[in-house]
């Protein structure tokens, strides 16, 4: 499941002392300790100084459904726990932002563990408090985009891309304009290195489509490495089924839906025909290899 409804499992308050498991989460880290960007710096110092779901915009924006997008005109009442809660999200986002992609490197299962929001039932994690205050509240008004991809090739929902909105930074006290002139200022260093390995230079929109690509294909190939499902087997087995140029020509149209227009014609003709191929040669050999039970829950 792939849309920030994960496991709601409740447990009863009369077996607890408290609300909710944690009621006090806060952002840990879960680098090896090696300094950070002083941009990265700022921004979690920013976050963690202020409240970032206390801030004055959360009376005036306007409200959208995640999977709808379609305009809430009721209020969503935070009490002091959610409120807690996207504190240490937001201090979590600061940290694992990239500056010129505006993506974050973080799953909602990561954010949640980092955050101390992770629960547990019978050895199964639940990210539900993490799923609300992200889902109800920060994408709600905008201030992230959680973008959500359906892989048509191995039938599951890839991770979903977590982007950060100019909102974001007004929700932490940070100027966004220092955020703009960081951003151009490590495009300008990113650039340099392709230059120099004789690659054309990209701008931020390029960046953030070469972003995309390789969190698809990373979610690819662990969905064909580890997490091997029967309707994953299913599908390969028929895809290996088809004759060659029929099975391409599928798997094509699955990276159609994956990408937009504009995606498109920027990974150009050579890079699609080569992720075709990569794509076909995997599923072949998943549709090949006897059926393991998948390793995580």
């Amino acid at each position: 499941m792939n849309r920030l409804s994960i496991n709601t499992h409740v447990t009863s308050t009369s077996h607890r002392s408290c609300y909710v498991s944690n009621p006090f989460p806060s952002y840990h880290s879960p680098g090896n300790g090696a300094k950070k960007p002083a941009i990265i710096r700022a921004l979690v110092t920013a976050s963690c100084g202020k409240q970032p779901a206390r801030h004055p915009v959360w009376r005036t924006a306007e409200r959208f459904h995640a999977i709808t997008h379609m305009l809430l005109s009721d209020g969503r009442a935070m009490n002091e726990h959610r409120a807690r809660a996207i504190n240490a999200i937001c201090a979590c986002i600061a940290d694992r932002l990239n500056i010129v992609e505006g993506k974050v490197y973080m799953t909602l299962g990561q954010i949640s563990d980092s955050c101390g929001l992770t629960t547990w039932s019978n050895g199964v994690p639940s990210y539900s408090r993490a799923c609300r205050a992200i889902n109800e509240h920060l994408e709600a008004i905008g201030a992230i985009h959680c973008e959500r991809i359906w892989d048509e090739t191995t039938g599951s929902w890839i991770p979903n891309i977590i982007w950060v909105t100019e909102l974001f930074f007004t929700l932490i006290g940070f100027e966004y304009g220092k955020y703009l002139a960081a951003q151009q200022q490590q495009l300008a260093w990113r650039n340099k290195q392709l230059l120099e390995n004789g690659e054309t230079a990209i701008t931020v929109t390029e960046a953030r489509r070469r972003a995309k690509e390789r969190h698809i294909k990373i979610a690819f190939e662990i969905r064909a490495r580890k997490h091997v499902w029967k309707t994953q087997i299913k599908r390969a087995k028929k895809l290996a089924s088809m004759d060659e140029q029929k099975a391409r020509q599928k798997i094509l149209t699955d990276l159609v839906k994956l990408y937009g227009k504009g995606e498109l014609a920027a990974i150009g003709h050579s890079e699609l025909k080569r992720q075709i191929d990569e794509r076909y040669q995997t599923m072949r050999k998943l549709a090949e290899s006897p059926y393991q039970a998948p390793d995580t829950p």
